[in-house]
C-alpha cells in the first residue's frame, strides 16, 4: 500500500496562494516603537546610493520584538531587518563581515 499523499496545508501552502500568505503583507508595523526600522526601510535605496546606511545603521537603537503581536507583523520585521542586513553588509565598496562600531 502506498503512503497517503501530505496535504498541502500541513506544511501552510494554499491552493490560491501557493507558499504566499493568505492575506496581504503590512505596509507598515502598526506600532511607533517600530518608527526607526520603518523610517530606514522607506529611504533604503537613498541610503545605500549616498553610501550612509552604515552609519544610520550604526546609531540605531537595539530595539524588542515584544511589540508584535501577529505573524503579519513578524512577517514585516523579518522583510524589513532581512533588507537592512542585506543592504548593510553588501551596500559599501566592500562587504562587512563585523559592524563598523566593533
Amino acid at each position: 500500500m502506498l503512503p497517503s499523499l501530505p496535504r498541502p496545508a500541513d506544511y501552510d501552502v494554499s491552493a490560491l496562494s501557493g507558499f504566499l500568505p493568505a492575506e496581504p503583507p503590512l505596509d507598515q508595523l502598526p506600532d511607533r516603537y517600530y518608527a526607526p526600522w520603518e523610517r530606514i526601510i522607506k529611504n533604503l535605496q537613498g541610503l545605500v546610493l549616498s553610501r550612509r546606511l552604515r552609519g544610520v545603521v550604526d546609531t540605531l537603537p537595539v530595539l524588542s520584538t515584544e511589540y508584535l503581536v501577529t505573524e503579519p507583523e513578524w512577517r514585516r520585521a523579518y522583510s524589513i531587518l532581512a533588507f537592512i542586513a542585506h543592504s548593510y553588509i553588501w551596500g559599501g565598496d566592500t562587504p562587512l563581515d563585523v559592524s563598523q562600531t566593533s
